[in-house]
């Protein structure tokens, strides 16, 4: 079988045109329309490209880029009907490899498919996040609260470095549970929630008033980069 590649393309009619010139081609081919779940399926399923569109339902392309570059070691080829400077150079800074506009004609789609998967990654994981007194090893998953280790399980460390990524961006319980279990929000499960009461217990947040892990009525949650004062 040929490498794989995962479309993430919320437009039905294109992402069939797309997969079927893929298939053509000798490649393996799965369609996801939604940005949030993509992050679960791109961590998971480890394809060898991802190409993605910037503008989609749940998460947008950017921030399926920043959020899964950590422990994603493969391709990604950004697919987008913007055609503009700021989205193209802001795309590659965030770890995408490629960049091209829609539309684009099969030759040229798969000379860049090829080239891609001639040369070694350009990309370098992303390791360390920094804000005030917290740092976060990603690779490691290890969290430090001013030099002290925070002891996290599996499970609490996939959602606190989904919301440090994605740090001052609200992020909703779809798109949470979506990103790091692939299925929808069932509108009952509480784990996020008595997750998120034991982040402020053990970061030193203001239970009664966050400032560190906000929530943001009917909205979701948001880690905000600028509560984390060395002084606190």
């Amino acid at each position: 079988m040929g490498e794989s590649i995962l479309l993430v393309e919320d437009n039905a009619k294109l992402a069939a045109l797309l997969k079927e010139r893929l298939l053509k081609r000798g490649f393996e081919v799965s369609v996801e329309p939604r940005g949030d779940k993509a992050v679960y399926r791109i961590i998971r399923e480890q394809p060898d490209l991802v190409i993605l569109d910037i503008m989609l339902p749940g998460m947008d392309g950017k921030q399926i880029c920043h959020t899964v570059r950590s422990e994603f070691k493969g391709k990604i080829l950004m697919l987008t009907a913007l055609d503009d400077d700021h989205s193209e150079v802001s795309s590659l800074n965030l770890g995408a490899d490629d960049y091209l506009t829609k539309p684009v004609s099969e030759e040229i789609l798969q000379a860049r498919i090829t080239a891609l998967f001639r040369r070694p990654s350009l990309v370098e994981p992303q390791k360390n996040m920094t804000f005030g007194a917290l740092t976060v090893d990603l690779q490691r998953k290890e969290v430090f609260l001013s030099g002290s280790s925070i002891d996290l399980s599996p499970s609490e460390f996939e959602l606190f470095s989904l919301l440090i990524i994605n740090h001052d961006t609200t992020l909703s319980r779809d798109a949470i549970t979506r990103a790091l279990r692939g299925h929808d929000y069932d509108g009952v499960d509480r784990s996020i929630d008595i997750k998120i009461s034991r982040f402020r217990k053990l970061f030193n947040d203001n239970e009664s008033k966050p400032k560190r892990f906000k929530t943001i009525h009917k909205k979701g949650y948001m880690l905000v980069s600028t509560a984390w004062s060395k002084h606190d």
